[in-house]
């Protein structure tokens, strides 16, 4: 790492990740694409975004863009990733606590120090799988044009 970057805590993180939430729109980066839809098509489409919790405009935009392949990161995902980040943390300090206490008493209990171990390569290898799958973009370039092409037959 340069010094002239900065190591992000798992705290930072998260708090970047609920941030990502509150951000100001600016109209003129963006193009107006208008759907004509059925009143039938309309109703079940407006019903489903409604049960989801999201405007008509949000649900075609969010349908668009899973359809170019960008990323969209759901509610779950975000809760998986937030989790991992804190138990992250949390090991991080029982593994500082160790430290703390070897440079004490110059011994570590290293039952506690492979069990911290484990239980950070498991939190890793969660977040791992997650981050993957997230950004695997000709995944969901293809899964996007695979319901594309679906939804044209």
């Amino acid at each position: 790492m340069s010094r002239n970057q900065q190591m992000l805590l798992p705290e930072d993180i998260i708090t970047a990740l609920q941030r990502k939430g509150a951000q100001k729109i600016d109209p003129a980066g963006y193009k107006i694409v208008s759907v004509r839809l059925r009143e039938a098509e309309f109703e079940a489409f407006s019903a489903q975004a409604t049960a989801l919790g999201l405007t008509n405009n949000m649900a075609l935009r969010i349908a668009a863009r899973r359809i170019g392949g960008f990323l969209e990161l759901d509610g779950g995902t975000r809760e998986a990733i937030e989790n991992a980040l804190t138990a992250i943390g949390v090991i991080s300090d029982a593994i500082s606590q160790l430290n703390k206490a070897y440079n004490e008493s110059g011994r570590v209990d290293m039952r506690e120090f492979a069990a911290q171990r484990a239980a950070f390569g498991y939190e890793f290898a969660k977040l791992d799988a997650t981050l993957l799958s997230l950004l695997n973009v000709a995944h969901r370039r293809l899964d996007g044009r695979v319901k594309l092409k679906g939804a044209a037959k």
